[in-house]
């Protein structure tokens, strides 16, 4: 009986910890489908969100105002998410990944996690 009671003490815990493995990846290389600026308003907070379009302007520390065909929304890029090697200016075309970041007193913005350059026009 005390073994019995013993693996379940262990195998217990451990079966919580591996319940988040099965979780659906949204990170790089992740297929989803692109998302428009429209529709990533009406998203709930945490959604993930891919978005193709241009970086028009630099309006804070991380913080950028990007625009597709349908609109512009504010995003949070942190400095370590942007190429390297490649400058990306308002001709560039890039491809955000990242989630749907709402407040309760601000407008929805997202949160990038990773910036992919397309082209530019």
């Amino acid at each position: 009986m005390n073994r019995l009671i013993a693996v379940v003490l262990i195998a217990a815990p451990l079966s919580l910890v591996s319940a988040g493995a099965h979780a659906q990846y949204t990170g790089p290389g992740a297929t989803s489908a692109v998302t428009t600026v429209a529709e990533a308003r009406d998203q709930r907070d945490d959604q993930p969100v891919v978005l193709q379009g241009t970086l028009i302007a630099k309006i804070g520390h991380e913080r950028y105002r990007f625009k597709d065909a349908t609109g512009e929304i504010d995003v949070e890029i942190d400095d370590k998410d942007l190429p390297d090697r490649q400058p990306v200016s308002a001709t560039t075309v890039v491809e955000l990944q990242g989630e749907v970041d709402t407040h309760r007193f601000k407008p929805t913005d997202i949160d990038v996690e990773h910036v992919r350059i397309i082209g530019t026009r």
